[in-house]
């Protein structure tokens, strides 16, 4: 039997980021498992997923968390190489507005931050700026918005996750479409992985991506990690092509406001994508709220694997589908609909990159941020996993696991 110099489990953005960094080194035998993303006739019978099934996910650097910021910086700047290494477009830097309630605490720590940090972004609260730059957009008074124009935007994850799959392949990383349901180490110090088909690799060293499924399968010791996962609701509206030009110039929108549109008072904000074209071939604007919704944590498997076959948070998308037509006047919209995913949360909002034996490591939660830090999270986690090497100029102690009592 085989055995693999690293195993990565999940192949997600984490798994999929980290895979492509690992197997750049020709000394070393890599293998990345996880299922592909499931047909519409395979949900009822699959029961992992993953949120990278979508085609839009907001990127941008000036990020509230320092942190943040750092990691996305790191990953934006790489997207551009592997669109040319793989053939596969995913990214789009149309920009993202940010917008905070004027004078309150949040948007002046959040840009007194930039500034201190020097992240560039464009101030677009003064006379009509806003209004010249994007005439359909409203925003309330009371809204202080900037500009992050320094590569923010959106992505596929859809397409960044085949895009670092391909290029891992073409650096000789086996992919392999299982589900993992046990790891396990044997007396000669190798880890055994059994998969749902009954199928057993042998690994040096495993690490470990699987995201917001990581506390439900049989993962060793990052099954008892401190992880949240919650439900999540976005709203799709199909955009007519007359509409689409219209919108042209939109940019990704993050606008941070207490009390929105009726939600709950977790809500901190919503989150807006233009128009985005989907493998059904329409174009949909894409409109979410930030913050946890009402009775949204799940659990067991069992719960995750339902909430990925629901319609989705009935009260997310009443209110979310009247919000837009203020922010955006006079939208003209051909249809709505639901999408649903999980997400994961940790108890310092950052994802945990970190060696929990000599042999495994995790890269997992992306707190609702994993699309835009993906690449880097996977650069530190691979060469974490195979060297023991923490390289990045943030504090490994940022980043170490934290497990239920």
């Amino acid at each position: 039997m085989d055995i693999y110099d690293l195993c990565i489990i999940g192949a997600g953005m984490f798994g999929s980021s980290a895979a492509r960094h690992a197997s750049a080194n020709p000394c070393l035998k890599v293998c990345l498992i996880g299922p592909d993303e499931p047909k519409i006739e395979e949900y009822n019978s699959r029961e992992i997923f993953s949120s990278y099934y979508d085609e839009g996910r907001i990127v941008l650097v000036a990020e509230r968390d320092p942190a943040y910021q750092v990691l996305s910086k790191h990953s934006i700047k790489r997207f551009r190489e592997i669109e040319k290494l793989s053939g596969i477009k995913f990214y789009h830097p149309v920009g993202t507005l940010l917008a905070g309630e004027r004078e309150s605490p949040l948007l002046l720590g959040w840009m007194g931050g930039l500034e201190i940090n020097r992240v560039p972004f464009v101030d677009l609260s003064e006379g009509e700026i806003l209004n010249k730059r994007f005439p359909f957009l409203r925003l309330e008074k009371c809204l202080h918005p900037f500009l992050d124009n320094n590569g923010a935007g959106h992505i596929s994850p859809r397409n960044l996750v085949e895009a670092q799959k391909k290029v891992a392949k073409m650096q000789g990383c086996h992919l392999i479409n299982e589900v993992v349901e046990e790891v396990k180490e044997n007396v000669s110090g190798r880890h055994e992985i059994l998969t749902e088909s009954g199928r057993i690799l042998k690994a040096k060293r495993v690490l470990f991506c699987p995201g917001a499924f990581t506390k439900f399968k049989k993962l060793g010791p990052a099954a008892y990690l401190k992880i949240a996962v919650h439900k999540e609701t976005a709203v799709l509206l199909e955009i007519p092509d007359e509409e689409r030009q219209r919108l042209s110039s939109m940019p990704t929108i993050m606008m941070y406001k207490k009390e929105l549109a009726g939600m709950p008072p977790s809500t901190t904000g919503t989150y807006i994508l233009p128009p985005i074209l989907y493998p059904d071939g329409k174009y949909y604007l894409k409109i979410g709220p930030m913050g946890h919704q009402r009775n949204s944590e799940i659990t067991t498997l069992q719960e995750a694997k339902a909430w990925y076959r629901e319609p989705g948070d009935s009260e997310v998308m009443e209110k979310m589908s009247k919000l837009i037509f203020e922010i955006i006047p006079n939208l003209k919209v051909t249809s709505v609909r639901s999408k649903t995913c999980i997400t994961c949360d940790s108890p310092p909002h950052l994802p945990y990159i970190d060696r929990l034996k000599p042999t495994v490591a995790v890269a997992t939660v992306g707190n609702g941020l994993g699309a835009t830090t993906c690449d880097e999270v996977g650069r530190i986690a691979a060469e974490l996993s195979v060297t023991g090497k923490w390289d990045s100029e943030l504090p490994k102690s940022l980043f170490e696991a934290i497990y239920e009592r």
